[in-house]
């Protein structure tokens, strides 16, 4: 079935990266309770899902960075990415 699968693109705002692939996105907020609350909401993803990112985090902002393991994103850390991404869009009321 070559050709037929769908081309898996990096969520609008993110960063992408090569050797390793990479995607990454810096997340600002108001407050440290804003912080902690989309944190949370990442723990629960990240429980349900199996998968745990790479984080940077201090008062007012999250990195999320997802690493894949090949030159080509998996689909189920691909959809990982915009769960983030949805996430981070409701917390800031979009």
């Amino acid at each position: 079935m070559e050709g037929s699968e769908a081309k898996i693109s990096c969520p609008s705002g993110w960063e992408e990266r090569q050797k390793p692939l990479t995607w990454s996105r810096r997340f600002e907020f108001v407050d440290y309770a804003a912080t902690r609350a989309f944190l949370d909401q990442l723990a629960n993803l990240s429980e349900s899902n199996g998968y745990y990112p790479n984080l940077n985090f201090a008062r007012t902002f999250v990195v999320v960075a997802i690493q894949f393991d090949d030159v080509i994103p998996a689909s189920h850390l691909a959809d990982f990415a915009h769960r983030v991404q949805l996430i981070y869009q409701r917390s800031q009321g979009t």
